[in-house]
């Protein structure tokens, strides 16, 4: 198998959560090149094929429910993802365009966009600022941060490197350093490995919550309207 798709639920969003399965089902013709590993609690019923891994323990570790997920799947790429990213219906073909034409990459990050077109949180350095920066950055002095709501690592990487199983959701403000992206982006870091960017390839993050200036990303304080705010993202998901 290709490739597997982990999302990870808590299922308290039962729409998005089939929306995103059924954004991935479109963009395979052969079922065997693929699966889809859904993780977490709660989990509802969805469209076709998915492999379901009920988890009670993990519930505020993101970190151990990607392991899980990894531990669970079968493909030589996992893409590791929250349960609200749409998978435009050209994405499995932009992966193969770069996979073919790069094959030494071990992590890789697509451009995450928000309904209304903003950036969350997709090509970032952490260090030295933690900001977005232009996707054809490539800075050697930076130290680039790759959000944990989506991300695509090679098996043979997490292999060597998984995620953190012992630090919480937003574990900063629980004690603990960083938060696990942060944490997992650092040590990728100091291991030597660069995560590389595919800025042809794009997924939705379907929250309407946050608003994006380019340079970060932070929820809002006001309440857009839906036609007018978020066209973009109407017209990328009306196939589903």
């Amino acid at each position: 198998m290709e490739i597997s798709f982990v999302i990870l639920t808590i299922g308290d969003k039962p729409e998005m959560l089939d929306l995103a399965v059924r954004s991935i089902h479109r963009n395979f013709k052969d079922r065997s090149l693929y699966e889809i590993v859904i993780v977490g609690n709660n989990i509802p019923e969805v469209t076709g094929p998915v492999k379901i891994v009920e988890d009670t323990e993990k519930i505020e570790f993101l970190g151990a429910r990607k392991n899980i997920g990894t531990r669970n799947s079968n493909g030589d790429i996992i893409v590791h993802c929250d349960d609200d990213m749409i998978f435009p219906s050209d994405w499995y073909l932009n992966f193969t365009k770069y996979n073919s034409g790069a094959e030494d990459w071990e992590i890789l990050g697509n451009r995450v966009l928000l309904p209304d077109g903003g950036r969350h949180w997709d090509r970032a350095t952490f260090l030295p600022y933690h900001r977005m920066v232009p996707y054809d950055y490539d800075e050697a002095g930076s130290v680039f941060y790759q959000t944990g709501g989506f991300s695509i690592c090679k098996r043979s990487l997490l292999e060597k490197m998984s995620w953190s199983d012992d630090i919480p959701f937003y574990g900063m403000f629980k004690g603990f350093t960083h938060n696990e992206d942060v944490e997992f982006s650092l040590r990728l870091h100091d291991a030597g490995v660069k995560i590389k960017f595919d800025k042809n390839n794009t997924v939705w993050h379907y929250d309407f919550s946050y608003h994006s200036d380019g340079i970060t990303c932070n929820k809002r304080t006001d309440t857009p309207d839906f036609e007018q705010k978020h066209i973009g993202f109407i017209v990328a998901t009306s196939s589903i």
